[in-house]
């Protein structure tokens, strides 16, 4: 199925359609490997960072699954797999009847290391905001956010932003539409710092949470890593059976 271009609409999500409606039909089979990033990026006329979105989308939303070193590959589960509203903290914590807080730790400007220009995919040494934040709910300390985000996208951000809403910023003073986000959870031990900042004893039981988030172009505006109370918080898993775009 050819790409039909509509110039109103980013090219990496009419490929994402192109890709549902081959898994919908049965061209690319379950657990199979789909074309490559390079191979798709070819066929579509595209450049490899384009392909690389769609797939992207794909994955968040349960479609495909990725295997370091293997490939992409059509995922059995993605009508049952979950699928999550973008919300913020705050918008999470209030739907849960509490009051959210956020205390900022720091808030800098600084040259983006390796590890966080990659990730943002901008240029190492380019200048990003930096502001670490205790989040929490009714007075009590939730978790840590280290959030990463490129001046050249918000260049008159302020801490009382972030004391507020960031989405909140975005999407009614800037103008700009939040798409899509991907999220990889892991968990992991606190260190003496995230002891004292989320009051629990050192080496207690956190999860980590990475975050990249898409403006609806395909291009990401910000990294976050946090780190949540393993005893005051957990992920629900919603499932649904019929897909959604």
């Amino acid at each position: 199925m050819l790409l039909k271009r509509n110039p109103k609409k980013p090219a990496y999500k009419e490929i994402a359609e192109v890709i549902i409606h081959n898994l919908n039909e049965g061209i690319w089979k379950v657990t199979t490997p789909i074309p490559s990033e390079v191979e798709l990026a070819k066929f579509f006329g595209v450049s490899r960072m384009t392909a690389r979105h769609a797939i992207d989308r794909l994955v968040s939303r349960g479609y495909l699954y990725r295997i370091k070193g293997s490939g992409t590959f059509v995922n059995n589960l993605r009508y049952e797999k979950a699928i999550y509203g973008l919300t913020s903290f705050s918008e999470e914590i209030r739907e849960k009847g509490m009051k959210p807080g956020s205390k900022i730790i720091e808030f800098e400007r600084c040259p983006a290391e390796d590890r966080v220009a990659e990730k943002l995919m901008i240029q190492p040494d380019e200048e990003i905001f930096r502001v670490v934040r205790v989040r929490t709910a009714d007075a009590r300390p939730m978790a840590i956010e280290v959030a990463h985000l490129p001046v050249s996208i918000f260049p008159k951000l302020t801490k009382k932003i972030f004391k507020a809403s960031l989405y909140d910023y975005i999407e009614q003073d800037l103008k700009l539409e939040i798409d899509y986000s991907i999220q990889n959870i892991e968990a992991t031990l606190a260190d003496y710092e995230q002891a004292q900042l989320l009051d629990i004893n050192e080496k207690d039981a956190l999860l980590k949470i990475e975050l990249l988030t898409f403006f609806d172009n395909g291009r990401v505006f910000e990294f976050v890593e946090s780190f949540y109370r393993a005893d005051r918080y957990k992920f629900q898993q919603p499932a649904y059976r019929k897909y959604i775009r």
